[in-house]
């Protein structure tokens, strides 16, 4: 009779143990993105809240990620720099266009302004400038920046005198707001539902109209494979205790 493979069961249970745990993680993904969906479903029927009102809640260190508000803005004292952000809007390559609104109230000078996709953008691998009429009423959502990413800096790359930026987190939106003469934005960008007046030419794109949950089908795969990794380990194990 052969000796007991101690080396090979200590991987096995390693490569187990890690399977396990994806599964699980995705488990805790699914719980976490079942909340979210049923968060946005009721936010976004919910009554847009007054510029004064967020402010005193994000001072409160409370999360409003997804929380619709209306914010007037007050006319521009420069001229604001064009900002793009990348984005997919279809399938295709297509680039949102980012503004300020310069605010009067709540203790903020202004936020930035996430106006939808430049429909003539479409398809485009860079962007190029363009005049817009500046934000005045805007109804939307606040969004959180994300994370720094692991492989990009997340900060504003400048081609042809036009900025764009591939990822927003705080320090790219700091200094978005930086660009467009905002010293005290808002922590968050506003993705706006509507504008009135309605600028000519981009399409509003708060959210994504179809936010994928397949977390719970991810946890099978990887409960699935942690079973045929078991199921092959006593087999070949078996077989070799077995063979003389």
């Amino acid at each position: 009779m052969k000796r007991f493979p101690f080396g090979l069961t200590l991987a096995a249970g390693i490569a187990f143990a890690i399977l396990i745990g994806l599964g699980a993680w995705q488990m805790q993904r699914l719980t976490w993105k079942e909340a979210l969906l049923a968060k946005i479903e009721a936010l976004q029927h919910a009554p847009p809240a007054s510029i004064a009102a967020v402010a005193g809640r994000i001072a409160r260190g409370e999360d409003l990620n997804f929380t619709r508000i209306s914010a007037a803005c007050t006319a521009p004292a420069q001229p604001p720099a064009s900002i793009y952000r990348y984005a997919v809007h279809d399938g295709r390559v297509a680039w949102r266009l980012l503004s300020p609104c310069r605010l009067a109230t709540g203790g903020y000078d202004g936020v930035v302004v996430d106006r939808g996709v430049v429909e003539r953008l479409t398809g485009a691998m860079t962007p190029s400038a363009a005049v817009f009429a500046q934000p005045t009423v805007v109804t939307g959502v606040l969004r959180a920046p994300g994370a720094r990413p692991m492989f990009d800096s997340g900060g504003l790359a400048t081609a042809g005198g036009v900025a764009s930026v591939r990822i927003i987190d705080h320090d790219a939106l700091m200094k978005i707001a930086a660009a467009n003469g905002l010293h005290r934005p808002m922590p968050y960008l506003l993705a706006a539902e509507s504008e009135t007046p309605a600028p000519a030419g981009i399409t509003p794109a708060a959210l994504p109209q179809d936010i994928p949950n397949n977390h719970y089908v991810y946890a099978l795969t990887w409960f699935a494979l942690a079973g045929i990794l078991a199921w092959f380990y006593g087999a070949l194990v078996w077989r070799r205790m077995t063979t003389a």
